[in-house]
């Protein structure tokens, strides 16, 4: 297998940055897995030099997917939810190209999600319209029509009885609001039923820490739609970034 088959993903969280080395024909990672601190409230300069420090820790000069908690378009920067509102703007594609010295693909972390859950995980040969949900920090959203992605969905952000869906329903919302596993739930299945009504997905795919656990909760989902728990788990966001670098015309 040729180098061309191996990329770099990297996946910008709140709370940490992690980085491995996948193998594009299987998407399993081809070596140990990386991670570090994210300074998300630092600088752009400190924040790209930590991405800098777990991919040092790869070996080979492959390609980088770089998978960002950010709306992005055309590789710029345009939204920072839970980043340095200085990133907003910032070319982070052309800057991270510049500073790790090769080509980097810059995508939105749900995206990059919801690429490895279709190409390799639990969305694998569904068609029509799958929905992709990250249930961390916030809410981030991945939305597929027959395959092709559209970009940027940001439906975390969505109201839902006049309160955001990520308000009602991430991971990082049960852990601070002390909230059980069927008040929880409830507020899941409350997202669930409006994004069903906007959208009727044939498939929707869960990821996120909080579904490590799926026997708390997943039998008391009740949604039109089928849903399942993302198969790669935490490492959909490394898997999917490295397998975007494959996407054509990509912007580095």
């Amino acid at each position: 297998m040729n180098a061309s088959s191996f990329a770099i993903g990297v996946d910008v969280g709140g709370s940490s940055i992690k980085c491995g080395l996948v193998d594009l024909q299987t998407g399993e990672f081809a070596g140990e897995r990386y991670s570090t601190p994210t300074p998300a409230q630092d600088s752009t300069a400190t924040l790209l030099a930590a991405i800098a420090t777990v991919v040092a820790d790869v070996p080979g000069n492959h390609a980088i997917g770089l998978a960002f908690p950010s709306v992005i378009v055309r590789g710029t920067v345009r939204t920072a939810a839970h980043l340095n509102k200085a990133w907003i703007g910032q070319p982070l594609a052309k800057l991270a190209t510049e500073h790790l010295r090769r080509p980097v693909y810059a995508i939105n972390d749900a995206d990059a999600a919801g690429l490895a859950e279709l190409r390799y995980g639990a969305a694998r040969g569904v068609s029509g319209t799958v929905l992709l949900l990250t249930l961390g920090t916030g809410i981030g959203s991945a939305l597929f029509i027959d395959g092709r992605l559209v970009p940027n969905t940001e439906l975390g952000h969505l109201q839902v009885s006049g309160r955001e869906a990520e308000v009602r329903a991430s991971g990082r919302t049960k852990v601070d609001q002390k909230m059980s596993w069927d008040e929880w739930t409830e507020q899941l299945n409350m997202v669930l039923r409006e994004l069903h009504a906007l959208l009727w997905p044939d498939l929707i795919v869960l990821c996120g820490g909080i579904t490590e656990e799926p026997g708390k909760f997943l039998d008391k989902l009740r949604c039109e739609s089928p849903v399942r728990i993302g198969a790669l788990r935490a490492q959909a966001g490394i898997v999917g970034a490295a397998f975007a670098t494959t996407l054509a015309g990509n912007p580095a």
